[in-house]
């Protein structure tokens, strides 16, 4: 077990596409050196930094942590990223943003036919395109390493569960700089603390995929070698494993993922429903209230005394955002609490400050919790998800019905095998229910999976300044925003008092742990 978690009293949220970008766990991070673990959202980081480089690299950071990422490993992929995709002065404020390479899996030869399969036998192997691979890893290299410059303060990242295929490159590529942790929530993550301990060796790995539509006893697996990227030049350093700490609603996953077949976890994050973004959905048949938001229950509350009995430190978050409620999960067992909105609104955060401005705002005219955050089924994963009701963003009815549905980065789509043609053939597809219908039921779907989903890739990205733009109507048109927090807002009113138009991270991490 890794001791150095038992000190760690606060953990920041891996929020978003770059609203907990390497800025704000940096700041986090050193503000309390071993009590305060600062954190990156590991998701969309391709995405974030091509189109960082085509803004011109404001105060030159990507290329800096991909310049490193060279010198500590002599691969040249960095340069080979910042040659495809940095504009000097950034692009025309018209111009679109070119598209980072979607991530489109295929079976290793790169084709998308699978044959019918006949009887048993081992899982066929999926794969990225190297291009996409050598990205995601470079990418979460740079950001874990921008994070932990200057410091020797603890650094973790975030990931999605459900964002299954960058997973594990990006996981490689941050600790290849040396992460301190990787947290994984929205889904169960069993299988990957294993996979995080073997690629820590640099060894070969394979994650099982879900694969919609797959036949009785077929399985398919996404195969990564790390010693086949760059000729091997990442195997050629000794990695130090990092902690691995997992998500979870409730206490019965919490005693299953500690009695994994595979290997356990070394933590846990027991987060309630109130926290922000996505949510586990309600146990039991979907029931929801006047306004549509799911209804949740005693039964949606986790047993803390189960969890302390099985012996690894746990952390609370959801609505756990200030000094007493800190004190009240160390009296329930708990090494801390993790908490998310209070520094999502902090200077450092990657938020516009047009929504952190509008949000502090709306608290100062009174706004209550209930009316201000809803906990909608917008996301195209079926998960519950938490949306700031803002006007102009996604959250309001009359621009989400005004967007052209579009999947040009495909984040959320699921996998899926397509019926057998004549010749028993069979192809692989990828769909999102936030796309373009039509396109949705031609790949299997059902018409009634999309009403009202939402697409969050693009609205996540608008909601850090990096939504694609285009031109509607003859004028300049970018994508709408989406914006997430929790429902439990105290502590931004606290630390936004009157007369106070902001606030910075280590404010947030005095508050909580004392000056």
């Amino acid at each position: 077990m890794m001791q150095f978690l038992e000190n760690i009293r606060l953990i920041q949220g891996g929020m978003g596409v770059y609203v907990s970008n390497w800025r704000l766990a940096q700041a986090v991070a050193a503000a309390r050196p071993g009590q305060a673990a600062g954190t990156v959202s590991g998701t969309a980081l391709d995405v974030v930094y091509v189109r960082l480089l085509q803004l011109g690299d404001p105060g030159g950071h990507a290329r800096r942590a991909l310049r490193a990422f060279d010198a500590a490993f002599g691969a040249g992929i960095g340069q080979k990223i910042c040659d495809r995709y940095f504009i000097d002065g950034g692009k025309a404020p018209e111009a679109r943003f070119a598209r980072a390479p979607m991530q489109l899996v295929h079976t290793l030869p790169g084709w998308s036919a699978l044959p019918t399969p006949a009887g048993d036998r081992a899982p066929a192997p999926l794969s990225l395109d190297d291009d996409v691979i050598e990205l995601l890893i470079a990418t979460g290299f740079a950001e874990v390493w921008l994070a932990k410059d200057g410091h020797a303060g603890t650094v973790f990242i975030n990931f999605l569960n459900k964002i299954e295929l960058p997973l594990i490159y990006v996981m490689y590529g941050a600790m290849l700089a040396g992460v301190d942790g990787v947290i994984v929530g929205a889904g169960n993550p069993d299988g990957l603390p294993a996979i995080c301990s073997r690629l820590a060796a640099h060894a070969a790995v394979t994650r099982t995929l879900p694969v919609l539509y797959q036949e009785a006893g077929e399985e398919f697996a996404l195969a990564f070698d790390p010693q086949q990227i760059a000729g091997g030049a990442f195997a050629r350093q000794p990695l130090k494993r990092p902690a691995f700490l997992a998500i979870v609603s409730l206490d019965g996953l919490v005693q299953a993922l500690a009695a994994s077949a595979s290997e356990a976890p070394d933590g846990f994050i027991i987060e309630h429903h109130t926290a922000g973004g996505h949510n586990a959905n309600p146990v039991g048949p979907m029931h929801k209230d006047e306004q549509g938001q799911p209804i949740y229950g005693d039964q949606d509350t986790p047993d803390l005394a189960a969890i302390r009995e099985v012996g690894r430190p746990f952390w609370l978050a959801g609505g756990y955002g200030s000094r007493s409620k800190l004190a009240e999960a160390r009296a329930a067992g708990a090494a801390g609490v993790q908490i998310g909105s209070v520094f999502a609104l902090a200077e450092e955060s990657g938020m516009q400050p047009e929504y952190r401005s509008a949000i502090l705002q709306q608290l100062r005219s009174g706004a209550d919790d209930g009316s201000l955050v809803r906990t909608t089924l917008f996301s195209p994963t079926g998960f519950a998800f938490k949306v700031v009701q803002l006007k102009g963003t996604l959250a309001d009815q009359a621009v989400y019905e005004q967007r052209r549905r579009v999947c040009d980065i495909g984040l959320l789509q699921q996998i899926g095998v397509s019926t057998a043609g004549d010749d028993g053939t069979r192809t692989i597809f990828q769909r999102c229910a936030a796309a373009p219908v039509e396109g949705y039921v031609n790949k299997r779907g059902l018409r009634r999976n999309t009403e009202d989903r939402r697409c969050l890739c693009n609205g996540l990205l608008a909601c850090v300044g990096l939504g694609q733009v285009g031109e509607r109507h003859g004028e300049r048109h970018e994508e709408p925003a989406i914006v997430t927090l929790g429902n439990h807002l105290d502590g931004i009113r606290r630390l936004s008092r009157q007369g106070q138009s902001h606030y910075w991270a280590r404010d947030v991490v005095a508050d909580m742990l004392g000056e």
